[in-house]
C-alpha cells in the first residue's frame, strides 16, 4: 500500500470470469481518493447529481494515470459509461472512491469505480460505475496503448472485458425536443464538449419534458437508479444541438420509469443514453 496525501494506492485481489465461466482471482492496482459532495454539485433536492459524480470518475482516473506517469503522448476519451446508484448521496457527504483497471485491448481500457460513504462501516458501495476509455493520438484517432499499460493495473495478466448489454431499442413515438448550444464551460482539454456536460444537458432537457406532463420539483423527487450513456461523436464550442427525449411511460408516484435520449447535431447522433429513475413523493422525502 502506498500513501500519498489524501489518496491511497493498493494492489488487491480482483475477481473475474474466464471463458469457461469460472471465477478467477488476480491482483489489480486500485487507486483511492476521497471527495466531498459540494453544495454546487447537488440538485434542488440536495442530492449529488449524476453529472457531478461523472466528474469524480474523470478526476480520479486522471489522478491515477498521473500517479503512474504513463509514457506516451496520447489522450484518453470515454466511449461509454454505465452508472448504478444504490441510494442518493446528500450534499457534504464524504465519499471514499476507488478506481481500478478491469480489462485492456490494444486501444481501449475498461475502468471500474466504486464510491462508499466514508466512516459508515458499510462494505457495499453507494454508487458503482464502469467506463470504456479509448486511447487516441493528438489528431483524435485511436492508437495503441503504450507498452506495458495493462500490466500496471493487472500485473497477473490481462482479463477479458466485461461485456456491455446491447443498447435498448428506443420508442418509435414522437420525442420531445430541446435546443442547446455548447458553451465555453462545457468544453474540456480536448476542445470538445465534456462527457459530464453531455449528461448535464440531458438532465436539463428531461425536465422540460417532465414539465409537459405535470411533473415538477414541487411534486416529485426523482432519484437516479441507473445511467447508461454512449458517446458517438464530439460536439464543439458554439455548435447548436438538439436533445430528443422519450419517456417509457408517463411517470407516476412511487414508481420507476425509463428515459431514453439522444443528442444530435443536425441528423448526426452524437450521444445516446437511457436512464432509470424513481419518483419519490415529496412528503416521503421530507420525512
Amino acid at each position: 500500500m502506498l500513501w500519498r496525501g489524501s489518496m491511497v494506492v493498493t494492489y488487491n485481489q480482483g475477481k473475474a470470469m474466464n471463458e469457461e465461466g469460472i471465477t478467477i482471482h488476480n491482483m489489480r492496482r486500485q487507486y483511492s481518493h476521497t471527495y466531498t459532495a459540494r453544495y454546487d454539485e447537488g440538485d434542488c433536492y440536495g442530492h449529488l447529481t449524476p453529472s457531478a459524480f461523472l466528474r469524480y470518475t474523470q478526476d480520479i482516473a486522471a489522478l491515477d494515470a498521473e500517479d503512474i506517469q504513463l509514457p506516451g503522448d496520447g489522450y484518453w476519451i470515454i466511449k461509454r459509461t454505465v452508472i448504478s446508484f444504490a441510494a442518493p448521496v446528500q450534499m457534504h457527504t464524504r465519499l471514499e472512491m476507488q478506481t481500478y483497471g478491469m480489462s485492456f485491448s490494444r486501444i481501449t481500457a475498461q475502468r471500474g469505480y466504486e464510491a462508499r460513504i466514508a466512516s459508515n462501516g458499510q462494505d457495499e458501495p453507494v454508487i458503482t460505475a464502469r467506463s470504456l476509455w479509448v486511447y487516441v493520438d493528438k489528431r483524435g484517432r485511436p492508437t495503441r496503448l503504450p507498452a506495458g499499460t495493462a500490466e500496471i493495473w493487472l500485473p497477473d495478466g490481462p482479463l477479458a472485458a466485461q461485456p456491455e448489454p446491447a443498447f435498448p431499442v428506443f420508442p418509435d413515438n414522437e420525442p420531445e425536443s430541446a435546443a442547446v448550444t455548447v458553451r465555453f464551460s462545457d468544453v474540456d482539454l480536448m476542445r470538445h464538449m465534456n462527457n459530464a456536460a453531455y449528461v448535464e444537458a440531458l438532465d436539463n432537457a428531461a425536465w422540460e419534458s417532465y414539465a409537459r406532463v405535470g411533473l415538477t420539483p414541487d411534486n416529485a423527487v426523482l432519484n437516479a437508479l441507473q445511467y447508461d450513456i454512449e458517446y458517438l461523436d464530439s460536439a464543439l464550442l458554439g455548435e447548436k444541438l438538439t436533445i430528443k427525449t422519450w419517456l417509457e411511460k408517463t411517470p407516476a408516484p412511487s414508481e420507476a420509469f425509463i428515459r431514453y435520449q439522444q443528442i444530435l447535431r443536425g441528423d448526426v447522433v452524437l450521444a445516446r443514453a437511457w436512464s432509470r429513475w424513481f419518483w419519490q413523493e415529496v412528503d416521503a422525502h421530507q420525512d
